[in-house]
């Protein structure tokens, strides 16, 4: 991942900060399970299926009474997603779809606040969604203010945070999963444990990118690279 960082209104500090192993195979995890799970949105909006459990029906259901405000959400949250590795794993040629993240997200973040007026878990997923979404649209903003002045580094920090926040979706799919499964013996439904999994979920992403952005190592990282004349990027 390659940083920049600006003094006196220009670049003059470029270094490659080597993200762990873990948070690659999350990262990649996270953008598999959100496309897969869109996929299959798309095809239960249009061609609901009869053998599906009792459960995964009513939640089709439920998704399929807004239809369209379910698309105008999970579309351009698609889009959002199949860009991020042209922006994190770029070499050169990317600021195309990194400025496309912007508007995109904000598309995203109204519409889960639209969808949440429908959450299938109550108040309890609404919280969740009210927090992480505002969160994620913070972020993103940040992002935007400190590209616009030049401050690389600050807008790949706050970049981070904000993809980070948005495929938080993605970790909640394993946490319903356990859910589910153990459903035969907690008895629980989808109305009650949806706001636990939401909690679960963003709060592992948001905290974990918190953990690597303020670790010694990154933090070592970032300061201790020589200052040298712009190189490119």
């Amino acid at each position: 991942m390659k940083t920049s960082v600006t003094l006196n209104g220009r670049n003059v500090v470029t270094a490659t900060t080597a993200a762990p192993t873990w948070l690659i195979i999350g990262f990649w995890v996270s953008i598999a399970i959100s496309v897969a799970v869109v996929v299959r949105r798309l095809v239960a909006i249009a061609h609901p299926s009869q053998t599906v459990p009792a459960q995964m029906a009513a939640l089709d259901a439920a998704f399929a009474s807004h239809s369209a405000l379910t698309l105008a959400h999970i579309v351009p949250a698609t889009a959002f997603v199949l860009l991020i590795p042209f922006v994190f794993l770029r070499r050169t040629g990317s600021a195309w779809a990194e400025r496309l993240l912007f508007p995109l997200g904000a598309v995203v973040g109204v519409t889960a606040y639209a969808m949440s007026a429908y959450s299938v878990g109550g108040w309890i997923e609404r919280s969740a969604v009210l927090l992480f979404n505002s969160l994620f649209l913070f972020s993103l903003a940040r992002a935007y203010v400190y590209m616009r002045r030049g401050e690389h580094l600050l807008k790949r920090n706050w970049m981070t945070r904000a993809v980070a926040i948005l495929l938080g979706i993605a970790t909640t799919r394993p946490v319903m999963g356990i859910f589910f499964a153990t459903s035969r013996w907690t008895h629980l439904e989808p109305r009650q444990f949806f706001g636990i999994a939401f909690w679960i979920g963003f709060s592992i992403n948001t905290v974990a990118v918190e953990l690597w952005l303020h670790s010694k190592e990154r933090r070592s990282q970032a300061q201790g690279t020589a200052i040298r004349p712009r190189m490119q990027l």
